[in-house]
């Protein structure tokens, strides 16, 4: 196969990953040094640090791949790849609103909403299933939450 018909490809959602990890290496690296320059402070945060950004400056190159121009996405994929992108960020804003309804309606029914639409949004149709399998889960885990954790937390039906 020639150069000619290879095209580097950027995966950026990887790229835009590895950007996140090391802002945050680099953001608590130099809070670390900001508070405290002894050795004491800096004995396991520094080393970690350097460490972390070596292995995202070693996994980098993954991001950047050389492609055969026939194996490059059409049209219709790259549609599909987006409904998908929009699919997770509709589930972690499923996940946020869940969070902070659990004190407001209580945590058996935002575990009950939450699992239902998450269901949903992955593609299950039937309502049924949906329903059974929310009500399952959520029964164990109410119920298994209040047998390790001794916080009581807001319930409304359970």
């Amino acid at each position: 196969m020639g150069e000619s018909s290879q095209r580097r490809v950027v995966i950026w959602g990887h790229l835009l990953l590895l950007c996140v990890i090391a802002a945050v290496i680099l953001a608590y690296w130099l809070d670390a040094r900001g508070t405290s320059l002894k050795t004491n402070n800096l004995l396991l945060v520094q080393p970690a640090a350097i460490l972390g950004l070596i292995l995202v400056a070693l996994v980098l190159p993954q991001v950047f791949r050389k492609t055969a121009v026939e194996d490059l996405p059409d049209a219709a994929q790259r549609r599909n790849e987006m409904l998908n992108v929009g699919r997770v960020a509709l589930l972690a804003g499923a996940f946020g609103i869940f969070v902070f309804s659990l004190e407001t309606i209580g945590f058996d029914i935002a575990t009950f909403v939450f699992v239902a639409v998450g269901l949903y949004l992955c593609g299950e149709k039937k309502l049924w299933v949906i329903g059974v399998y929310s009500v399952i889960f959520t029964v164990l885990v109410v119920y298994g939450y209040q047998a390790l954790v001794p916080y009581p937390f807001p319930l409304t039906v359970l």
